[in-house]
């Protein structure tokens, strides 16, 4: 079956979105597209010769009915968006990750959306890597035994990272949540970027299975690659009790099992630059099964990708609070950006920190 789909957003992200919606074209009818920049417009149309713009993103809704909204904005602007495709009646709605900027945000998108009957999915695109593929297709087979521990670390700042591989890290865990968190924070300079987070997050999980969850986060994450490859210096590890296997962003895999006889075994696949052009694709696909047959729930459904924020979030509540956080967070729910700004004391940070791409990039602190 062929859905109508409308997508506001044609940044450098949106153009991916776009391309992977493009690329099913048995499965999706592009509609309408919208951006408030004009030069973002003219850029999507010259790239994919599209003729379906609106001058608003109302415009596009009232005069699509599309099924499916697909957004690609910075996390600030989420609600509009819900409230927007709630009022025009869409079966689904697509929208980048983190999923807000706070935890009674998501909260809020995920309740909108289930009450309305909208499958709504998160873009946790990664997990359709070569490399996360392949470590999914080895855990299940039991080659490592019963995960103990999984491991994350990652170079970026939480918001932009930590919800993605927190995600993945459920997935390979069977979908197994967690039940309770700890966590440490420090750091301003992040705090006022696009993606707010502090420079520096250490978290531990305790997942429903036993399994412990480790997540690391920001400036002093380790190095596994050159500074310049800084966004891709992210790595997830399942251990297990005969053996373990872990996946980079950048596409390396590696696995020490049975099968390698008592030696690591590293294998490359796709860097992110070729990568991240070709599996928004196949997330569209799943997006489409799932419409189509109620049992294919997508993998990046809204409900598994808000018990992924509230772990970022309790990590981020225990910091603030020096306490064992139970999972969902219960009590107060405080905007922990914001208490951050407040309480958090300026940083030292090592010599030459400066000058590495953490701090170079994004915004700095006020």
């Amino acid at each position: 079956m062929k859905h109508k789909i409308v997508q506001a957003g044609l940044g450098a992200r949106g153009k991916i979105h776009l391309k992977g919606i493009l690329e099913n074209p048995e499965r999706f009818e592009l509609v309408g597209v919208y951006d408030p920049s004009a030069e973002a417009v003219e850029k999507t149309v010259k790239m994919f010769g599209i003729n379906c713009v609106y001058n608003s993103a109302e415009e596009m809704f009232e005069k699509t009915k599309p099924e499916v909204l697909a957004f690609v904005t910075h996390p600030e602007i989420r609600m509009q968006y819900i409230d927007m495709g709630i009022k025009y009646g869409v079966k689904s709605i697509a929208f980048e990750k983190p999923m807000a900027v706070s935890l009674a945000d998501a909260r809020l998108i995920t309740k909108r959306c289930l009450d309305n009957g909208i499958k709504a999915i998160v873009s946790h695109q990664q997990k359709y890597t070569q490399q996360l593929q392949l470590l999914m297709k080895r855990v299940r087979t039991g080659i490592f035994g019963t995960p103990e521990l999984i491991r994350i670390f990652m170079r970026p700042w939480a918001s932009h990272l930590a919800t993605h591989f927190i995600d993945y890290a459920l997935w390979a865990n069977g979908g197994i949540g967690a039940e309770w968190v700890t966590g440490h924070v420090h750091g301003r300079n992040k705090l006022y970027d696009n993606h707010p987070s502090p420079d520096y997050m250490l978290g531990e999980a305790r997942l429903k299975n036993g399994a412990t969850l480790l997540i690391e986060s920001g400036y002093l994450s380790p190095y596994t690659l050159p500074d310049n490859d800084f966004w891709f210096n992210n790595r997830l590890t399942v251990y297990g009790t005969h053996g373990y296997a872990w996946a980079e962003t950048g596409g390396r895999y590696c696995e020490f099992s049975a099968d390698t006889k008592g030696k690591t075994e590293t294998s490359q696949y796709p860097s992110w630059k070729t990568a991240e052009s070709e599996i928004q694709t196949p997330f569209y696909t799943e997006l489409a099964d799932w419409l189509d047959d109620d049992s294919k729930k997508h993998s990046c459904n809204i409900e598994i990708s808000l018990h992924g924020f509230e772990i970022m979030e309790g990590i981020f509540k225990s910091a603030l609070e020096n306490s064992r956080i139970d999972i969902p967070v219960q009590g107060e729910i405080k905007d922990h950006i914001n208490e951050m700004k407040k309480i958090l004391p300026e940083q030292k940070y090592p010599e030459g920190s400066e000058n590495t791409n953490f701090f170079l990039t994004g915004r700095k602190a006020k």
